[in-house]
């Protein structure tokens, strides 16, 4: 019977260290959980999703060496599963079991049944497995441990400066230089009139792929239609993996040359908003300011 006690803690343990390291590689799609859900702006979000992620590494540890601090543990582990469980349940009734709850991140896909189911198994082994504490000073090391994980967890992937603004320019730019039909629709475009975004990405970029996770939830309801992606690529699998890693919901043009870096500019990623081909807005970076750029989008 000891053995099989030990054997379901380390598998409770295990989901719970797996589940939080799993959110911070890529973290983006789990800070956009609560701009969805009307939390937090893109400010706070990225310190709300590292804190999350901390304390579930930091529970993860606490029952994996049974440090259950007089059963702190065991209800901090428990009050944390009723709260991801209700908003499974919110994501089975909003969007139904056919979408990734992302409780692993991107390492594995399950469905809002499938984790609720998995969160139900673990608060029953919870609920039987022996919580009795073996370090005669715990608290110390409750705390210890605590600040550890968070420290950790924020070291590892570490909050940017968020927002950063635009810069404002009235450059006209000669686009022929850019593909003029988009990726594998083989549609034409005309930079020389109207007003659109052009967002430059390269497929190896890792500030990229977090800048395009942004951009997928913009256009979660497919209705932006201003907005073109230009990813640089050698080959045309990295090209499609890196659309797919990020859902990308936008026209595409594929560039293989080093043209990309003539119109991109030093810095990736690289975004411009223009009027008639003519540069009036510039960010750069992962951190561009979100609520700014959404100034300059139009729907359909």
């Amino acid at each position: 019977m000891k053995i099989l006690f030990f054997i379901l803690q380390f598998l409770a343990a295990g989901v719970f260290i797996l589940s939080g390291i799993s959110k911070l590689f890529p973290i983006e799609p789990f800070e956009v959980v609560f701009i969805d859900l009307g939390i937090t702006n893109w400010i706070l979000a990225p310190f709300i999703a590292r804190t999350i992620i901390a304390f579930e590494i930091f529970i993860g540890i606490s029952i994996l060496i049974s440090l259950w601090a007089n059963k702190l543990i065991y209800y901090l582990a428990q009050s944390m599963l009723l709260v991801f469980s209700v908003y499974l349940v919110f994501l089975l009734f909003t969007k139904g079991n056919i979408s990734d709850c992302g409780c692993f991140g991107q390492l594995i896909a399950l469905s809002p049944l499938s984790s609720l189911i998995k969160n139900i198994v673990l608060m029953l082994i919870l609920f039987v497995i022996p919580k009795k504490d073996w370090l005669p000073k715990k608290w110390l090391f409750v705390i210890g441990l605590l600040i550890t994980s968070f420290v950790a967890t924020f070291l590892l992937n570490r909050v940017g400066l968020q927002n950063v603004p635009s810069k404002s320019l009235n450059k006209s730019v000669d686009w022929s230089g850019l593909p003029q039909t988009f990726y594998q629709t083989n549609t034409s475009i005309d930079f020389t009139s109207g007003k659109k975004i052009l967002v430059f990405f390269s497929a190896s970029c890792p500030h990229c792929k977090n800048a395009a996770h942004k951009l997928s939830y913009l256009n979660k309801k497919n209705n932006v239609n201003n907005i073109i992606i230009v990813i640089a690529s050698k080959k045309e699998e990295k090209l499609n993996e890196f659309i797919e890693s990020t859902v990308l919901n936008y026209p595409i043009l594929w560039m293989t040359d080093d043209v990309f870096f003539k119109y991109s500019g030093g810095t990736l990623p690289s975004i411009y908003y223009i009027e008639e081909s003519i540069v009036r807005k510039k960010w750069t970076g992962e951190f561009f300011d979100v609520e700014e750029l959404k100034e300059y989008i139009t729907y359909n």
